[in-house]
């Protein structure tokens, strides 16, 4: 095999490895997705300010589209891979920053006395979670491309 025989190989490589990451990232961010994870994130949130029977039949709802929305996410990926470290600490990370945003909406909304304060809060999460699906898309696509290439 000549010099040029395996660049040419290993280019090739590189690049079904981008588009393999590729696929994957439109896959995981598509507008029904981030929708589902939108309304489950809201229905599990506003259940605070449900009485006690409706509280946990929100909870389990939201739960519920959550689990769905995941086991459909990966039922009909075209792309299968695995996250990696750096990938599954900017997810926890995600999730801790959308707990702040709702713990600070829901403080501030009690402070001023406005009714039903989780669900405020969980609308404000909810929206926040729509617009940083758009903004974290080139941050999601660059880990994982740095993980794939290790």
């Amino acid at each position: 095999m000549a010099d040029y025989d395996a660049q040419a190989a290993l280019d090739d490589i590189r690049h079904r490895q981008n588009q393999a990451c590729d696929e994957y990232i439109r896959h995981v961010s598509s507008r029904s997705h981030s929708l589902l994870a939108a309304l489950a994130l809201f229905a599990m949130f506003a259940s605070f300010d449900l009485p006690r029977p409706w509280n946990i039949a929100a909870a389990l709802l939201g739960s519920g589209l959550g689990a769905v929305g995941l086991v459909i996410q990966q039922r009909r990926a075209p792309v299968r891979r695995k996250v990696a470290g750096v990938e599954a600490v900017f997810y926890v990370w995600l999730g801790v920053a959308f707990w702040v945003v709702f713990s600070a909406v829901l403080i501030a909304a009690r402070l001023l006395g406005l009714p039903a304060p989780s669900t405020l809060a969980a609308a404000v999460v909810a929206l926040a979670s729509l617009v940083a699906g758009n903004m974290i898309r080139p941050v999601v696509k660059a880990i994982a491309r740095r993980d794939g290439h290790r």
